[in-house]
């Protein structure tokens, strides 16, 4: 399945996600050494935008993606935090999919800013899963607290759109 994505100037380009193996993530994640690539051939490539998955420590997460600037494949280190236990509801919001969960659906991730030598880390509250591209591609779901009348592309688009800003802002594409 494509994806429509604004690349510079008014130009549109059509970008898919290419179905990957085991070989082409270890490449792009060299110097991790602890690095756990989930069972592949589970997965259903046309329904993603990039590929996110979570490390069985539940405290880091990778993602791996293709550049809007250079049409490479990129892979990112994240660093992953739960919130707070408190008994209290609270409904949270994926700043990338926009999809509210009730309680305890998000996460907030930190990545580290390229060239700040772990000095300077951005965060963001995302899936706790990183399945944001089945969110947005799928029906959209009765359990989300806000309905959308959105139609699929828009939100596949606003989806990368806030993933691109936020790994842009921390110089990782």
């Amino acid at each position: 399945m494509a994806v429509f994505i604004l690349k510079g100037g008014n130009q549109w380009y059509l970008i898919k996600m290419l179905a990957l193996n085991n070989t082409a993530i270890k490449l792009l994640f060299l110097t991790e050494q602890n690095l756990y690539i989930p069972d592949l051939t589970a997965i259903v490539w046309s329904n993603l935008d990039y590929l996110g998955w979570i490390h069985p420590s539940g405290t880091l997460g990778y993602v791996v993606f293709e550049s809007p600037v250079d049409g490479r494949l990129r892979g990112v280190k994240l660093t992953r935090t739960r919130g707070s236990e408190s008994g209290r509801v609270r409904m949270e919001m994926c700043s990338w999919c926009h999809y509210v969960h009730r309680a305890q659906g998000t996460a907030f991730f930190m990545i580290e800013v390229k060239g700040s030598d772990g000095r300077r880390k951005l965060g963001n509250p995302i899936c706790k899963d990183l399945d944001c591209s089945y969110r947005v591609r799928g029906p959209w779901s009765s359990t989300s607290l806000m309905s959308e009348d959105l139609y699929q592309p828009a939100r596949i688009w606003r989806m990368k759109l806030a993933m691109h800003r936020w790994l842009g802002k921390a110089n990782q594409i």
